[in-house]
């Protein structure tokens, strides 16, 4: 049953890098245009204050959720 679950866990991980992987850039297209000076003024300011914010914050929660995952695969039983 352990390796059963250790190998659930192993897919999980993968699923979440994969996942952690593909959404990691999300906002750098706007993030780009921002310091292209598309958006200009007191508020362009601050909405790029808020893109760069929003970047670091899912930047952070996807690191987290990938080492959250690894960390529940490695404090399972191995299978020796």
């Amino acid at each position: 049953m352990a390796d059963l679950d250790r190998e659930a866990m192993r897919a999980v991980v993968e699923r979440v890098q994969r996942l952690s992987d593909e959404h990691w850039w999300a906002l750098d297209p706007s993030c780009r245009l921002i310091a292209g000076d598309a958006w200009v003024g007191p508020a362009g300011t601050r909405f790029g204050a808020d893109v760069h914010a929003d970047q670091r914050e899912l930047r952070d929660m996807l690191a987290k959720a990938v080492h959250s995952a690894k960390a529940k695969l490695a404090s399972l039983p191995d299978k020796s």
